[in-house]
């Protein structure tokens, strides 16, 4: 298992399962029985266990063959895919590889894309036309993370120490989405295993994309 998978904002026990699944209730609601999802950045694998164990057909993805290891592991009878999901040849494999998905979702992985316009934009490529495209991710403080060797590492990177979600819906906009909801994930955020992060707060952007829109009018 993951070492960050111990922290504070990245364990997922039952209650932070509970919350998860409140604060994602519309999410799953639109989403058909057995929805095809895709867990972009899926790491050691342990939010795609959360999504394993709430009846969805997921795969994940990931750069490090370590980490896939690790997910592999945990979760025998998921699929994996090793690639890079901010390149086109990473994006061709998934698509040459995989139906269309209902759902994209990541989890504490858009403040490392170093090009998140460019990224959104290729990921765009494996929805379904009535698919969403979900974020979920941590804001918090420039002065309690900023300093930090995390935080010093991501500091050029565009969606880095960012407070509110509006960088990530700008992005999102300008790769052609159209953002749906952004909203703070509550109660998530009120637990007591978030709060004793300094400067934690996670929030949820659902989008869709350019073509979907298209097929509706």
């Amino acid at each position: 298992m993951a070492a960050y998978d111990h922290q504070p904002g990245f364990v997922i026990d039952s209650l932070t399962s509970d919350a998860y699944r409140t604060d994602l209730a519309v999410v799953l609601e639109e989403l058909p029985a057995r929805a095809r999802v895709l867990e972009l950045g899926c790491g050691s694998g342990s939010f795609t266990q959360w999504l394993h164990t709430n009846q969805l057909d997921v795969t994940g993805v990931d750069r490090s063959e370590a980490q896939l290891a690790e997910a592999r592991q945990r979760l025998p009878d998921v699929p994996f895919t090793l690639c890079d999901i901010e390149t086109d040849s990473g994006i061709d494999i998934l698509a040459s590889t995989h139906a269309l998905f209902d759902l994209l979702i990541s989890r504490y992985v858009i403040h490392e894309l170093s090009d998140p316009i460019e990224a959104f934009t290729r990921w765009g490529k494996l929805l379904k036309p009535t698919g969403r495209l979900v974020l979920i991710e941590n804001a918090w403080n420039r002065s309690d993370w900023g300093s930090s060797d995390w935080g010093q590492r991501t500091d050029s990177l565009p969606l880095a120490c960012t407070q509110t979600w509006a960088t990530a819906v700008y992005c999102l906009k300008k790769a052609g989405y159209s953002a749906v909801a952004a909203h703070w994930m509550h109660t998530l955020n009120a637990l007591e295993s978030m709060r004793i992060v300094s400067g934690f707060r996670l929030y949820c952007i659902s989008a869709t994309f350019p073509k979907q829109d298209k097929e509706q009018k």
